[in-house]
């Protein structure tokens, strides 16, 4: 009888606890991003070692269009030993629309050693101005 007892108290005692604990939510981490934020995070990727992140971090900063990647985009375009990199870094700089950044690119589009690379900004750079390539900024402080 006492192990009925006490296997039923154990039982009862299980049931109340969970039924007081487990309706309620588990507080989920509040997790908000800032323009500031993600343009700090893409630029650290585009100064990056690994060929991937920093291939995906140029493409994304063309993307958002966000204006303080232009100088380290333009970077990218005359200094990267990777043609994909400066191809990405040149169809970057055309989405953001920044002057600068289209100049190089036409730049580019003559001078660059590679000829994939000159024939690709030399795309980009007529459709940047034809007004095909979008430059509106997603990011609003960006």
């Amino acid at each position: 009888m006492k192990k009925y007892t006490l296997v039923s108290v154990v039982l009862i005692t299980v049931i109340l606890f969970s039924a007081i604990l487990l309706p309620q939510p588990v507080p989920m981490r509040s997790i908000q991003t800032d323009a500031n934020q993600i343009s700090e995070n893409l630029l650290i990727g585009m100064n990056s070692s690994n060929r991937g992140l920093c291939a995906s971090s140029t493409y994304m900063m063309g993307e958002l269009c966000c204006k303080r990647g232009v100088v380290p985009l333009l970077s990218l375009l005359h200094n990267a030993k990777c043609e994909d990199i400066r191809i990405l870094a040149a169809l970057s700089l055309c989405k953001i629309g920044d002057a600068r950044g289209i100049f190089a690119v036409k730049r580019a589009a003559v001078y660059d050693e590679s000829d994939r690379v000159k024939r690709l900004c030399n795309l980009f750079y007529k459709a940047s101005i034809a007004g095909k390539i979008p430059s509106s900024s997603i990011l609003e402080k960006g």
